[in-house]
């Protein structure tokens, strides 16, 4: 408890450092975040309508990793494109996006493999998500404060490694499935999801870390698969919303043992009159 706590008031104490900057005319500071040794990092400008510049490095001599974007201040759906200079995007590195406020949406490219720690971190407007298949890694607080995330969805078939915390506050959230293919549920990943009402772990996943769904206040209803091995500590506490009967899981199984000893209440009965 005390390490995400730590780690969400060092995230609102940096929140106004974004490396992403909204305004296309602010280039005096932009230049000087991405100089390195009196050279600009390269870019690339899309010169679509929202005036949008990535920048990238390179990840080997046929593959780059963006590391900064720049757009203008409407609101909009950023699609972030398979090859920059003539390189195939593999990668979004660490706070790429980090607190980039006017992109409402993400559409990701069949070519990337990773999202980095933070990399959208505190991006407000960003309400629906999809993780395609392709994706094998997602990084710490990658999504962290996306307050306006309500549907997320992964791919059939992604197996991607999820960080802790990625999807913490993420305080619009209302449902959530896990699938199979996933074997981890990291500590923190949905930690103060308070708008979180139903949660589906699929046969196949093996962990759940510690404080994995905590103070998801509205949680409801929670089914879990014979495959879960281990549940960390205080994985669904504070599951206020959540009664006997709205979690199961298979007879017999580790997860049904856990859901017996959470001692949840019965759900208080409708007044009929």
């Amino acid at each position: 408890m005390k390490k995400i706590l730590a780690m969400l008031l060092a995230l609102l104490l940096v929140g106004s450092m974004c490396a992403c900057s909204d305004d296309p005319t602010d280039n005096n500071d932009w230049d000087e975040d991405f100089q390195q040794n009196d050279e600009v990092v390269d870019h690339v400008a899309v010169g679509n309508a929202y005036n949008e510049v990535f920048y990238f490095e390179p990840v080997d001599t046929e593959t780059v990793t963006i590391t900064g974007y720049q757009a203008s201040d409407a609101p909009h759906v950023m699609k972030i494109p398979e090859t920059l200079d003539g390189k195939t995007v593999v990668s979004i590195s660490d706070k790429a996006f980090y607190f980039c406020s006017k992109i409402n949406g993400v559409e990701f490219p069949a070519t990337l493999t990773t999202i980095g720690k933070e990399a959208f971190a505190g991006c407000s407007l960003i309400s629906s998500l999809t993780v395609p298949a392709t994706i094998t890694s997602i990084g710490e607080n990658a999504f962290f404060g996306c307050t306006a995330l309500e549907t997320l969805t992964f791919a059939a078939g992604c197996a991607a490694d999820i960080g802790d915390t990625a999807f913490m506050d993420c305080t619009a959230l209302k449902s959530v499935t896990i699938p199979g293919t996933i074997k981890t549920v990291s500590a923190g990943t949905f930690f103060a999801c308070t708008a979180l009402e139903s949660v589906v772990i699929e046969e196949g996943v093996e962990l759940i870390g510690s404080q994995a769904f905590q103070n998801c206040t509205k949680l409801a209803s929670l089914s879990l698969p014979a495959s879960v091995a281990s549940i960390g500590s205080y994985a669904f506490s504070g599951s206020d919303a959540l009664y006997a009967g709205a979690a199961t899981a298979p007879a017999g199984s580790v997860a049904a043992e856990y859901i017996k000893n959470l001692n949840l209440p019965e759900a208080p009965s409708e007044d009929t009159n």
